[in-house]
């Protein structure tokens, strides 16, 4: 085969795996919940500064927080908290409502093919969802998200502790009934 040829080869599979990427990226940033990419009043409206190449992800409530230390698991007593979740397709934007204003975290995604969830025979399956890695003030925050769930992982520089939050996807209802 000549070098033309392999360069023709290659060329088409980088552009398929491209297409295949943006076609991915595209379902990914279609909002899950089958509400409207802008977020309008009742679902939450859409936190001011936001840039408008950032979508809709989905809205999710603080299930549990634990803080794992010396290998034992220690709930966190929580308070009741509401995530909206958007994205670009490079960036990931997790903000909280806090005595009337809007707070975010913005993470990095790294990975965008799955995440893999264990039933509870022990299988693995991949769902939608990405991953995304925050590491500002010395600390490490790393974030999966799919469609029913958030789960974060925040690792404190010079420790030894681990804290584990976890919020599960709101339905319309909830979304209603929020405080915002």
């Amino acid at each position: 085969m000549g070098c033309r040829r392999l360069i023709q080869l290659a060329t088409f599979h980088m552009t398929s795996t491209i297409y295949r990427c943006v076609i991915f990226f595209g379902l990914l940033l279609q909002p899950l919940h089958g509400g409207d990419a802008r977020a309008d009043n009742e679902s939450g409206a859409r936190p001011e500064g936001l840039p408008p190449t950032f979508r809709f992800i989905g809205s999710y409530h603080l299930n549990s927080k634990l803080r794992v230390e010396r290998g034992e698991m220690d709930p966190v007593v929580i308070s009741p908290l509401n995530y909206q979740v958007f994205s670009d397709g490079i960036d990931l934007r997790l903000y909280c409502r806090v005595a009337g204003e809007d707070n975010y975290t913005t993470y990095q995604i790294y990975r965008s093919d799955g995440i893999g969830v264990t039933r509870k025979s022990g299988e693995i399956d991949l769902v939608a969802g990405v991953q995304a890695l925050n590491t500002s003030a010395e600390m490490i925050r790393q974030i999966s998200v799919t469609r029913n769930s958030i789960t974060m992982v925040k690792m404190p520089p010079r420790s030894h502790r681990v804290i584990i939050t976890r919020a599960i996807a709101m339905n319309n209802d909830d979304l209603s009934s929020d405080n915002r």
